[in-house]
């Protein structure tokens, strides 16, 4: 590294103080910030005194700034963009969709149905399905097998939908989302019919 003399320094700060409105102008454009764009600023300037021994007098100092601020930018925003994780707080983040009427309506029949299961039922249910419990937290916390516990909470499932009418179609289940069906496609007529 080269001794910087004064004059250097004072030809430096001269050449440099007109060139920081452009500079700011391509910070702005390049950011789309203006607090972005100004810490792009101060970091160009930095770089460019740390730098200043490699700077010769007379050269262009503007296209010298600017091809430092576009490595700073590269590095500082787009590379760092790319690698830095998302994060988002949990409270501000609303997961829950609103039930369709046809959920709804499922729900409504089930809580009706509820109080015709058994106690070993409705505990199993509620354990599991409402409360998320493992098969094994729920056999260790009622002192049965998970053997049972699966049995129990089959039946149970069963029960609700004989009850509830969705036997056939078994939309019910309270470990698993409901989905649509989606669209349904008119009949092929060049298959026959028999």
């Amino acid at each position: 590294m080269s001794t910087i003399t004064a004059t250097t320094e004072r030809q430096f700060l001269a050449t440099v103080v007109p060139c920081i409105r452009n500079l700011r102008r391509l910070a702005i454009a390049l950011t789309r910030n203006s607090a972005d764009a100004d810490d792009l600023v101060q970091d160009t300037l930095f770089r460019a005194v740390r730098k200043l021994h490699l700077w010769q007098p007379g050269t262009n100092m503007m296209a010298w700034l600017v091809v430092m601020m576009r490595r700073l930018y590269l590095t500082n925003f787009i590379d760092n963009k790319h690698n830095r994780a998302k994060t988002i707080p949990i409270d501000d983040w609303d997961a829950s969709t609103p039930a369709t009427q046809m959920q709804t309506v499922e729900v409504t029949e089930v809580a009706a149905r509820w109080q015709n299961l058994s106690k070993d039922h409705r505990e199993i249910l509620e354990m599991v399905a409402v409360r998320g419990a493992s098969y094994e937290e729920a056999a260790e916390q009622l002192r049965i097998p998970t053997g049972t516990i699966r049995s129990r909470l089959a039946r149970a499932r069963i029960h609700l939908r004989h009850d509830t009418g969705t036997a056939h179609h078994a939309t019910f289940r309270p470990d698993v989302q409901l989905r649509s069906p989606g669209p349904r496609r008119p009949p092929d007529p060049s298959i026959g019919t028999g």
